[in-house]
This record gives C-alpha cells, structure tokens and sequence, in this order.
C-alpha cells in the first residue's frame, strides 16, 4: 500500500457528528461454540466441475487489528484480524480460482480508532486490496449520512480536507441499497440496486438490502428524504431485471438477520437452532429464483437451509468467513454453505500487515494517551433493572460538562456504549471504541411531563427495549405494567427532588438521541438548544477532573 494517512493533528479537528447506532442487535453477544473440531481454511475439499464459490463476510466494523476479548474469539479459539483474513481468504482462492467475495454491510461504522480516525478510508483500502466485488450498505454505512457513503463509493477528499500521498478513490466495488430510495424512488448518489457477477462462466446476480430499521437508529439528518422499505419486496422487485440480464441464479447480500436459540447451550457456528425471525420470513418471502441469502447485523452466525434457500450469517469483526457452494448442472443450481473460523495460527498476510501497521503507526500517539483510570471493570452490558454500569458513567460525563447550560440530568442510549471498560488505565483509544460516534452532547429543556413520555419510550424502541443510563434521575418502573403506564410517577427524581410535571428542566443527552433517534421523539419537541463538549471530551474532562471512577450504583429500580 502507497496511501499515507494524515498527520494526527488534522484528525483531531476531522471528527463529524454520527449516530449512536441505537438498539439495532449490533451489540449482540457473540458467538461462541463448544469444543468440537475447528472449521477453518487447512483441509478444503477439492472444487468440483461445474462449482462456484462465494465468500461471504459481514459486520466487520473497520476491526483491522485483531479483536480482542471475547469479541475476538469464536468456535473457542482467537479469530479475526485483517491480516489473517486476507491469508483464509487467500487459501480459499488459491483452492477455489471460480470465486468471488461478497460482504453484507456494516464494513464501516462504530469502528475502532485504527479505522474511523481517517473516516473508515484504512477499510475500504483493505477490502480492496482482498478484492470484495459487492456489498450491501449496512446502517453503519449510513452514520455520517448519504454525502459521506457516496465518497466512500466514489472516492475523493473528506470533508476536512485530503489525506496526503495518493487520492481515495474509493470503493472498488459497489455498494447495493435496493430498498433505500428518496421522494421520487431513486438510491442514494453512487449506489445502485443490484449488479452482474460472472464467475466460472456462470452469470450471478447480486442484490444488496438494509434493515428498514436503519431510518430509527441513524442519525436522523444524514438520511432526511430517503426511506427504507421491505427488504423482500425490494429484492423481489428486481429479480425480473437480474433474469433479463442473464443471471442463472441470484444472491441478497441482508443487513439484517437474526440469531440461533439453543436454551443455554454452546451455539454451533454452522447450526440452525431455532432460528429467530426475520430468518424465515426472508425466506419465505423472496423469490424462489434467490438461491442464497447472506445476512448481518445481529453478529451471529448460522447456517440454514429453509425453503430451498440457504441462509447464513458469519458473526462480525472478520472472525468467520462464509464459503457458499454453488453447483450449476442441468440448468439448475444447488447451494450448500460452510462456516470457516478466521484463525491466527496461519501466517498472516504480508500486504494487509503492512497497511494495518501503518495505520496503527499514525494513530499510536492519540491513542496510547493515557486519560484516566477505572478502580474495576466498567460493563457496557444492562444491570438488572436495564441501564449499565459504563452507561451511567456516561451520562455522569455528560451532565458534568453541561452544567454551565443548566443541565440537572442527563441519558445515554445503550447502542451508543460500544464496549467495556477494563479496569485499569483507561487510554484514549479504549475510550474512543466505548464511543465510536463522534457524538455532541447537548442540552435541551423538556417539562416534567416530557421527561416521564421519555422513560416511557424506551419501551416503544421498534427493534427492542432500550432502557437509557441516567444522571441526576432516579425513578421505579413496573415491568407488568402494559407500555405507556410503566413509569411509577411518584418515585421519579431530579436532583434528589420529587419530579413535577409542569416544571422545566434542563437534560443533557448527545445529539443523536437529541434528534429523535432510537425512536425518542419527546426529544423533537424540545427547546432551548445548547450545544455542549464532543462525547470523547465530555469523558476525558470528567476523568481528569474527578480521578479514578468505579462503577456506579444503578439508578433504576425495576419492580
């Protein structure tokens, strides 16, 4: 690789406002197996005449450096890494010449500092380099809006100016939106629908969805004009065309899946447990000319065959790779699928460690800054009642930078705490993968009225409930109580005071929640907008100011 990134100083001043990511499964746990034999890439079986093989990925979130923790892990081994996944993939072309690599969304977005401080071009650069030829948009494509994913599509500079060395050119590939269209039925700039493979002689045709979700957990004003509609009508309305053009079978790259249910037991990368919806109704409801279905966005995996479909999704952060079979004969065309686990005892790919350590190098500065420290681990998962401990800790962070704005409270939205925080020193680089987004905290007024409607949205979330961590509030809910009367009113308060409901009170969120994301549409109907600290800030302030911080108490009680 040639591109250089741009010197750190100019990446401070690059940071935009993104979304939280809202409540969208992103957060799922991930999977993880028992101790049966790893599936990988060291013993492939021999390609058959008449074969084509597909290379599915999805949901790798810019993890170019090798995940760690349990999210680095599945099958019961370390997996994942960009370099050890351009080496599996290798392997499988090298065994498979008749091959293609497709990715189902969420390439971007919600990435670790590696990635996002240079607006996601080090991701695109490797899924170049590996040779994806389409992929799906994901709603982590859609972060920083519609203007930013064309020029990840089409190239040229960000907003804050060029990256030195040779210009982003963009995606080499194309990104398909089907069911993404504006007032007048047309995509977002530079994508398209669908597009034509021809693989082994064979012509393939591709058709790329996203969840219709994406218009709640999003920023609202980066999609203002374009709806996100049925993704198997999308993709059944463009079959015709795919057909005319010659396509003897047809693929949907999903941005949106499901999960297995195996009752507490290890979950089989390559199994169907009981799979959750919308699995089977994608299945049952695109055209019978749709061979394969490649989904996303729970960070599962499975490995399904339901209506004569096969269905997969391989986990997220390039810790599995999906190798689709397709057998054309007879002029039909069978498919059978394989989960294969991203090992690292292979020797890493040269070209991918060479891009990934120069990326590492620029961001090493910022991101070995040590800003505080925590006495004991700080969870992103929900206490019992719903708000997490590292979720309070938050918006304790965001109610101390705005208190020169009046703030008396403050709430942080869960799918906007991305993960842990380990005990210890706390760097910049472990702060910025808690909070990916670039998110402006802000203050607004809400009556005490608004503020109960509030805490009753978080169960009206169209994809789960999504219970928010709080400041400067406490309050009791019922949880037999039926949506809209789950609130105790009377155990609500700011402050330590009893809540009243025709008062004024200044409360503090980011600006994602602030526009009425995750489904919070009090926040519209707010006033007395004042625009406060970035997230990053707000914490590297507090962590300073206050020293070592533990886990706080929650402030919910759920009865």
């Amino acid at each position: 690789m040639t591109r250089r990134a741009r010197g750190i100083g100019a990446a401070l001043f690059s940071v935009l406002l993104v979304a939280g990511c809202g409540s969208s499964g992103d957060t799922a746990a991930p999977t993880t197996s028992g101790a049966a034999a790893v599936v990988s890439t060291g013993d492939l079986p021999a390609a058959q005449p008449g074969e084509v093989h597909l290379f599915g990925l999805n949901d790798l979130h810019g993890n170019l450096q090798p995940p760690t923790g349990s999210n680095g892990q599945v099958g019961g081994v370390q997996a994942g890494g960009a370099a050890y996944l351009a080496a599996h993939l290798a392997k499988l072309k090298a065994a498979y010449p008749a091959s293609a690599i497709l990715a189902a969304g969420d390439n971007v977005g919600a990435s670790p500092l590696i990635s996002a401080l240079f607006h996601d071009e080090p991701t695109i650069d490797f899924m170049n380099s590996i040779g994806v030829a389409a992929s799906s948009v994901g709603n982590h494509e859609f972060d920083h809006g519609v203007v930013e994913l064309a020029r990840l599509q089409q190239g040229g500079c960000a907003a804050d100016g060029c990256v030195p060395g040779d210009p982003f050119t963009g995606a080499e590939f194309p990104y398909l939106a089907a069911n993404v269209t504006d007032g007048t039925g047309n995509l977002p700039k530079g994508l398209r629908p669908w597009t034509m493979l021809e693989v082994g002689g064979h012509k393939i045709g591709v058709v790329g969805t996203v969840t219709a979700d994406t218009a709640n957990i999003v920023l609202p004003e980066g999609i203002r004009g374009y709806s996100f509609g049925n993704e198997a009508d999308a993709i059944n309305k463009y079959v015709p065309e795919m057909k005319v053009a010659g396509a003897e079978t047809i693929v949907a790259l999903l941005h949106d899946g499901g999960a297995q249910r195996t009752k507490g037991a290890p979950v089989d990368y390559n199994g169907c447990a009981d799979i959750t919806s919308p699995v089977t109704d994608l299945a049952t409801h695109t055209d019978a000319a749709v061979k394969v279905l490649i989904t996303a966005h729970t960070h599962q995996s499975y490995n399904c065959t339901i209506n004569g479909k096969v269905i997969t999704q391989a986990s997220s952060f390039g810790r599995l790779i999906t190798d689709i079979t397709l057998r054309f004969h007879d002029g039909t065309v069978d498919a059978t699928a394989v989960n294969r686990v991203v090992t690292r005892d292979i020797t890493p790919d040269l070209a991918a460690t060479k891009l990934v350590n120069f990326y590492a190098d620029q961001s090493k500065p910022l991101a070995q800054r040590v800003i505080g420290t925590a006495t004991a681990a700080l969870p992103a998962d929900p206490a019992p009642a719903g708000d997490s401990p590292l979720g309070d800790l938050l918006a304790d962070t965001m109610l101390d930078g705005t208190t020169a704005a009046g703030a008396v409270a403050a709430v942080m939205n869960p799918g906007g705490v991305r993960a842990d925080l380990p005990a210890g020193p706390i760097t910049y680089e472990r702060a910025y993968t808690v909070q990916p987004f670039g998110n402006q905290v802000v203050t607004v007024s809400l009556t005490g009225q608004q503020i109960i409607e509030l805490l009753e949205q978080q169960w009206d979330n169209v994809s789960k409930t999504a219970v928010l961590s709080i400041a400067g509030i406490t309050y009791a809910y019922s949880e037999a109580a039926p949506k809209g009367h789950k609130i105790l009113a009377d155990t609500v308060r700011i402050g330590g005071q009893p809540l009243n409901p025709v008062a004024s009170y200044r409360v503090s969120t980011n600006n994602f929640l602030s526009s009425g994301g995750d489904g919070f549409s009090v926040f519209t109907r707010s006033t007395g907008l004042a625009v406060g600290p970035m997230d990053l800030d707000a914490l590297e302030s507090y962590l300073r100011a206050h020293g070592a911080v533990s886990p706080p108490p929650s402030r919910i009680e759920r009865r």
